[in-house]
């Protein structure tokens, strides 16, 4: 007699293993450490508020829904932010990625042309610097997770999806397992890397550069298509949020036609400064229809 069960994903046939891959959510989003002052934390409207609290109340509305999600956090939330941060490590629900230890803060140059001409540029600097400072800012990233938690992480998204040819290498010493530092429309499941890390791109249009919020004015947007710096963005077009979330969730029905997996990328500072999480909420009750993953489960998922 035949027995089937599914359990976590992986169907069970008169017990032997085989894949089971129903259509997947991985809902991802990056925190940054209120030190490294990036554009975003500047339109937050309460002094007394900080990315990191914001985060945490955007984490409540994802458990509303139960939703998995994959924080990619950089090291110094946890090394400067630990107490608003532990209720969001700990919760059953999330995943902690790395995101760079030091979030790639900008130079003194940038910072002070940015002051000067009042013209906000970009949240971090467009290298990780030395082979050695690439290293030392990795281990420092593991070596933070590993004190606070215990445990090891195995996910990362570099901070601007800044990588170079020694960052995966390093990335694979360290530990880590998976990326999703690739953006790509067309790549629908998950993909080995000449590396040996399991790449997932974020196929769903992310929101930070795509929706006018904070200061990502039409004006900004104008200027930042001039100079983007995103080659392999499918788009450099921005909407209104709502316009975006309306792309989103015909991303997301097309990527569960074609049976794969939807890495969307949603920051919760940016969800926060663009409508106060209205759209979160509405995305979120679509995402609940599907099975979520995290990004270490995405392995699970790979491409024939």
């Amino acid at each position: 007699m035949l027995a089937l069960a599914v359990s976590r994903g992986i169907l069970f046939y008169n017990g032997r293993e085989m894949v089971y891959t129903p259509s997947m959510i991985c809902l991802t989003g990056d925190i940054h450490h209120s030190s490294l002052k990036i554009n975003e934390q500047s339109f937050i409207p309460d002094p007394e508020d900080t990315e990191i609290k914001i985060a945490a109340r955007y984490l409540r509305i994802v458990e509303q829904f139960g939703l998995k999600v994959t924080f990619y956090v950089t090291g110094k939330t946890l090394e400067e932010e630990w107490r608003d941060l532990e209720p969001v490590v700990r919760s059953p629900l999330v995943e902690i990625g790395g995101h760079t230890y030091g979030g790639l803060p900008r130079s003194f140059l940038s910072r002070m042309r940015s002051r000067i001409s009042g013209t906000p540029t970009v949240s971090h600097a467009a290298n990780h610097g030395s082979c050695r400072r690439q290293m030392r800012d990795t281990r420092r990233m593991v070596d933070i997770v590993a004190a606070r938690t215990g445990s090891k992480i195995v996910s990362w998204r570099s901070h601007g999806l800044v990588v170079d040819r020694h960052t995966y290498p390093i990335l694979l010493r360290s530990g880590i397992r998976f990326i999703s530092d690739e953006l790509s429309w067309d790549k629908l499941r998950p993909e080995v890397t000449p590396e040996g890390l399991i790449s997932h791109p974020i196929n769903v249009i992310m929101d930070h550069d795509h929706i006018y919020h904070a200061h990502r004015t039409r004006a900004y947007v104008q200027r930042q298509k001039k100079n983007w710096g995103f080659p392999a963005d499918p788009t450099r077009e921005s909407y209104p949020i709502e316009r975006w979330a309306d792309i989103v969730e015909d991303q997301v029905r097309k990527i569960e036609r074609a049976g794969g997996v939807a890495t969307i990328l949603m920051h919760p500072l940016c969800m926060y400064t663009a409508d106060r999480f209205a759209t979160a909420r509405r995305l979120f009750e679509v995402f609940s229809r599907y099975h979520s993953i995290w990004a270490r489960e995405t392995e699970l998922y790979l491409e024939d």
